[in-house]
C-alpha cells in the first residue's frame, strides 16, 4: 500500500522561483528585532557591539548551511519535521511537528503583537490596544495567503525591497549625519570577549531560515534554488544589520534611554527631527506585516503537512482553487494566532516571554537539524562538522537555556509521538480489518 499520508504534500503548486523565494526569507528573517537589538546591543557592549553583530553572523552560517543541505535534499511542506522523518522516522516527525505548532503558537501572536503597536503608534492609538492592531494584522496576512502562493510572493518580494532600503538608509542616515561619530572597534582579545555578551543578545535576529523550510515544497527546483535563496537571503540581512548596527552606533550614546526602546527611531529624531522619526513607525509595520505573513506562510504549511500525515484533522490538508491553496490549513492557523493574541491581550501572558518561549525553541530546532545532519551526511568531513555543530549547540542549550522551557518543549515533542502511535495503530487496526496490506516503512519522507 502506498502512503497517502504522505502524497498530498506534493500535490502544493510548485511556483516559487529564485527571486521570490529569497525575498521571502529576507521577510522571514528581517522582524521587530532588527528596531530593538542594535540599541541593546550598545548599551551592553558601546563600541565593541559591532563585533558582536559579526560574530553572530558567522556563527549562524553553518547553522544555515544545515538547513539549505537538508532543504534542498528533503523538500517538503514538514520543513524540519521532514528532515526528522527522513532520519528517525515518523513518530519522531509527528512529536517535532507538535513543538513547532506549540513554538509557532507563540512566537507569531508575539510578532502581531509587536505589530500591532507599530500599527497604534501610526494612527495614535494607545498602546493598550496593540491587541486591536495584532487582530488586523492577522487578517491581512491570512487574505494575503489566501489569495494564493504567486499573490503573496509577489507581495513579499514588495515588502522585501521596502524594508531592506529603508532600513539601509536609516542606518546610511546613522552614519551619514553631522552628530555622528563611528569609532571603529578595536579588534584586541578584551574586545572579542565583550563582543561575545552581545550574540545570545543578537541572535534571535538571525532566526527565521528554520520557517522558510516549511516552503520549500512550493520550489519548482528546491535542489538549485533553495541554497541559493538562503545564500542570497543571508547577505541582504547580515548587510542590513551590520549597516543599522553602525549607524546606531555612530548616533546615539550608550546610555541614552532611547537606545534600549527604539534607537532607530532615535537616530532618525537625531539625525534629521522628532517628525521624521515617526516614519519609523511606517517603516516597523512594514517589516512586522511582512514577516508575519512569512511566518503564517510556514506555520499554515506546517499544519497542511501534519494534517496529510493524520497528526491533525484530515479536512486541514485540503487544497483549495486553481493554485491548490491550502485554505484549511491557513484559516486554522490564524485561528490558533487570534485565540493566543486574545489571551496575551487579557494579561495571561506576556510578548516578551512568548518571544523567549519561542526563541529557545527554535534553537531546539536548530541543534536537532544538526543531529539529522549526522544521521543522514554521507561523508565523514560531513558527519564530523555535524557533529561539532551539534555539540556546541548542545552546550549553549545547557549553560544558558531555562530546564523548564525545555521541558515545556519535552513534553509537547512527547505528546506527538504518543498522538502519533495512537493514530499508526487505529489506522493499522482498521486496515487490517479492511484486507489492506500494511505498508511497513516508517522513515518515508513527507514529499
Amino acid at each position: 500500500m502506498s502512503d497517502s499520508r504522505a502524497t498530498k504534500v506534493q500535490d502544493l503548486d510548485r511556483h516559487l522561483t529564485l527571486v521570490p523565494a529569497a525575498a521571502l526569507a529576507v521577510t522571514t528573517v528581517i522582524g521587530g528585532g532588527a528596531l530593538v537589538l542594535p540599541g541593546a546591543a550598545l548599551q551592553k557592549a558601546g563600541s565593541t557591539a559591532l563585533l558582536g553583530w559579526i560574530l553572530a553572523a558567522v556563527i549562524t552560517i553553518p547553522l544555515i548551511a544545515v538547513f539549505a543541505r537538508l532543504g534542498s535534499r528533503y523538500p517538503s511542506a514538514g520543513g524540519v519535521a521532514g528532515f526528522v522523518q527522513a532520519a528517525f522516522g515518523r513518530h519522531c516527525a509527528a512529536g517535532v511537528e507538535v513543538v513547532l505548532i506549540g513554538t509557532f503558537g507563540l512566537g507569531m501572536p508575539a510578532i502581531a503583537l509587536s505589530g500591532g503597536g507599530y500599527l497604534g503608534a501610526v494612527f495614535g492609538w494607545s498602546p493598550a490596544y496593540s491587541w486591536v492592531g495584532a487582530l488586523i494584522l492577522l487578517a491581512l496576512a491570512a487574505a494575503m495567503l489566501l489569495s494564493g502562493g504567486r499573490v503573496s510572493s509577489k507581495v513579499q518580494a514588495v515588502l522585501a525591497a521596502a524594508l531592506t532600503v529603508g532600513l539601509a538608509v536609516a542606518g546610511v542616515i546613522g552614519l551619514a549625519n553631522p552628530h555622528a561619530d563611528f569609532v571603529a572597534p578595536a579588534l584586541t582579545a578584551g574586545a572579542w570577549e565583550q563582543a561575545l555578551t552581545v550574540v545570545g543578545i543578537v541572535f534571535f535576529a538571525f532566526t527565521g531560515w528554520e520557517i522558510i523550510a516549511f516552503t520549500t515544497a512550493e520550489y519548482r527546483n528546491p535542489q538549485r534554488d533553495f541554497p541559493r535563496a538562503v545564500a542570497i537571503s543571508y547577505v541582504v540581512v547580515v548587510g542590513v544589520y551590520i549597516l543599522v548596527a553602525a549607524g546606531v552606533q555612530a548616533t546615539l550614546d550608550p546610555n541614552d534611554p532611547a537606545a534600549e526602546s527604539s534607537p532607530v527611531a532615535a537616530v532618525i529624531r537625531v539625525a534629521i527631527s522628532p517628525t521624521a522619526a515617526s516614519l519609523v513607525a511606517v517603516l516597523g509595520v512594514v517589516i512586522l506585516a511582512a514577516n508575519l505573513i512569512g511566518a503564517m506562510w510556514g506555520a499554515s504549511r506546517l499544519i497542511y503537512s501534519s494534517a496529510s500525515h493524520r497528526l491533525l484533522p484530515r479536512q486541514l490538508s485540503v487544497l483549495s482553487g486553481s493554485q491548490r491553496t491550502p485554505a484549511a490549513a491557513i484559516i486554522a492557523t490564524a485561528c490558533l494566532f487570534v485565540v493566543v493574541t486574545g489571551i496575551s491581550a487579557v494579561g495571561v501572558m506576556t510578548p516578551p516571554t512568548m518571544f523567549m518561549v519561542a526563541g529557545q525553541n527554535f534553537f531546539l530546532l536548530y541543534l536537532l537539524s544538526a543531529v539529522v545532519f549526522v544521521r543522514v551526511a554521507q561523508s565523514r568531513t560531513g558527519r564530523i562538522c555535524g557533529v561539532i555543530i551539534a555539540v556546541g549547540l548542545g552546550a549553549v542549550v545547557v549553560a544558558g537555556f531555562q530546564w523548564l522551557m525545555i521541558l515545556y518543549a519535552a513534553a509537547l515533542f512527547g505528546l506527538g509521538v504518543l498522538l502519533s502511535i495512537r493514530g499508526s495503530r487505529r489506522l493499522t487496526a482498521r486496515e487490517n480489518a479492511a484486507g489492506i496490506p500494511v505498508a511497513t516503512s516508517s522513515t518515508e519522507g513527507t514529499g
